[in-house]
């Protein structure tokens, strides 16, 4: 029977969602490390973090903005943030 790899991904969360998902003790430089299947997408992430309104989200791997169907591969760091302007 095939087998899924696993990866290592850390995912770091901006604009206070680690207190919209009750994360008391979060440091934003360290992240959040997770050890998840390979071909999980950002969606899964999203809906494992339960991250109210994750659909308004913007979110960013190693930088690039991505959507919600994007799959993860090892070492990557995916960003998630409330969108903002300003001016």
């Amino acid at each position: 029977m095939f087998r899924k790899k696993k990866i290592q991904v850390t995912v770091k969360l901006y604009s206070g969602l680690h207190k919209d998902i009750g994360l008391k003790e979060y440091d934003s430089y360290s992240g959040l490390v997770f050890q998840l299947f390979s071909g999980v997408r950002v969606r899964k992430v999203a809906k494992e973090l339960d991250i109210p309104h994750p659909y308004s989200l913007a979110y960013f791997i190693n930088g690039e903005r991505v959507g919600m169907w994007t799959k993860l591969h090892e070492g990557d760091e995916l960003s998630c943030f409330r969108p903002s302007g300003g001016g």
